[in-house]
């Protein structure tokens, strides 16, 4: 039958093998070709099919990694054409002292008022990648398209999620080959109330509403706009609106329900969401190197273990039994320079732990393992009695030479993330292009080809103040999955 979509025995009527074959059928079934399941071919032998089937591969290039749309601030961060390796602009911070008189007796002349005025600049900085291809390979018929043309879209996704992140969270203290993210120029140039630490704490609706405010009241003057978080925080946010019953179920069309969140309005104004996977907790401690091991840095050396460097300003540890309270710590140190990072280095050695004090920090020290130089320390710790080789990313330290200090005030936490509330447009922010991304071909010495793929230029902050920077974001209770 042709054209049903279902199949019955009628379908085999009039066929042998379905219960009507003969002794003699089945004989020469047995010497028939079997096509079998092998991915691999099997070892050659009579009857095996595997050289007679043809590969059957979709067309459709399957994408395992992030997309266009996970891009989010670079598409939507305002871009000015640089015209120098060092970028300028002028800013005014003050019309005129605040608490200076400005009333005046008739006929009287005006006290004097200046404005207050800075220059300020940023270097341009450069990311590339260089990608190959043989020439045999750019000769054969490829599965899915012009193999040039799909390495050329690769190199693109990787700069672009090189930049996407360095936005957040490049530093050019750490590294200067760097220039400096968000997360520095907010940290370095706002006031103090524009970081608003949550200390494991999840991100609620009224920690929004105070940053709007932050950002719109004097001396700030701001309009926040959007808000940059990771989409599990972004999630938890959205289930606290469900037991409010804040949503029409009306609008659903299908018999859809559930609700998705896009933004919110604060007593400041509008403020669009913008979930974005590259903003995360830095990850686990790394299991091995990354990098061309001729040049990443060796395996940090632990110098002094970790021990109770006295009392200290900052958040410290507290008495409790929470996860970031006076308990058994392990911490990891990685070696990280321009050309990747090294294997991890466990302090305190062996199967030892360390138990801070309640109001002390925790200092340690490191050096270089050998060969290329460290330009900055990567910091992971676990949990309050955390298992090794569960640290999470908790500080980055330069590396000054010698034996470097590393000082925990547990200011950082592990398993939280930053959060960024801007005013995004041209008046508080831009990224300063010396060239836009660009594809220079390359020079063919061997039977390949060879292009480099580039972006030259620089992020700006007119006015830091126009923005609030979120720490230490954490979970809502009872979330499932990793944070």
């Amino acid at each position: 039958m042709q054209g049903h979509n279902m199949v019955s025995w009628r379908d085999y009527e009039g066929a042998d093998g379905h219960g009507q074959a003969t002794v003699q059928d089945v004989v020469e079934l047995k010497k028939a070709l079997s096509a079998g399941s092998s991915i691999n071919a099997p070892a050659t032998a009579a009857g095996e099919g595997f050289p007679l089937r043809v590969e059957s591969l979709e067309r459709t290039l399957k994408n395992t990694t992030y997309r266009m749309e996970h891009i989010r601030l670079w598409k939507n961060i305002p871009k000015v054409p640089a015209y120098n390796t060092v970028e300028e602009y002028n800013r005014v911070n003050e019309y005129g002292a605040h608490d200076q008189g400005a009333f005046i007796r008739e006929g009287e002349l005006p006290g004097e008022t200046d404005a207050t005025y800075e220059r300020v600049y940023a270097t341009v900085k450069y990311l590339g990648t260089l990608r190959r291809v043989t020439h045999v390979m750019s000769l054969v018929k490829p599965a899915h398209g012009n193999v040039i043309a799909q390495e050329t879209v690769a190199g693109t996704m990787y700069l672009l999620r090189q930049l996407e992140r360095a936005l957040f969270y490049a530093d050019s203290t750490l590294d200067t080959d760097q220039f400096d993210g968000f997360e520095a120029l907010i940290a370095n140039n706002a006031p103090a109330t524009h970081i608003i630490d949550l200390r494991g704490a999840p991100l609620a609706e009224d920690n929004l509403i105070d940053a709007a405010l932050t950002i719109q009241n004097a001396p700030a003057y701001g309009i926040p706009t959007h808000l940059h978080i990771n989409p599990a925080v972004k999630a938890d946010l959205v289930k606290s609106f469900f037991p409010k019953a804040r949503y029409d179920l009306m609008e659903k069309q299908d018999g859809m329900v559930g609700l998705n969140i896009n933004g919110f309005t604060s007593p400041a104004g509008d403020v669009r969401f913008e979930p974005n996977v590259f903003i995360d907790d830095g990850g686990v401690v790394p299991g091995a190197a990354v990098g061309p091991a001729a040049n990443i840095p060796a395996t940090p050396l632990l110098t002094v273990a970790p021990a109770a460097g006295g009392a200290a300003t900052g958040p410290l540890w507290l008495a409790g039994t929470g996860d970031h309270d006076v308990g058994a710590y392990i911490w990891r140190i990685v070696a990280v320079n321009r050309f990747g990072q090294s294997a991890s280095r466990r302090f305190p050695a062996g199967a030892a732990t360390f138990t801070p004090t309640a109001g002390q920090s925790v200092t340690m020290t490191t050096t270089d393992g050998g060969g290329p130089a460290a330009s900055y320390f990567k910091v992971y710790r676990t949990l309050r009695a955390g298992a090794d080789l569960t640290q999470r990313l908790i500080l980055r330290v330069a590396n000054g030479g010698g034996a470097v200090l590393i000082t925990d005030l547990n200011a950082r936490l592990p398993r939280t993330t930053t959060g960024f509330m801007f005013q995004q447009d041209n008046t508080n922010m831009s990224f300063a292009q010396l060239a836009p991304m660009i594809k220079v071909p390359l020079a063919i010495v061997d039977t390949a080809i060879r292009w480099m793929q580039l972006i030259y230029g620089t992020p700006k902050l007119y006015t830091p103040n126009h923005n609030v920077l979120f720490r230490n974001i954490g979970r809502a209770a009872d979330f499932v999955g990793t944070p």
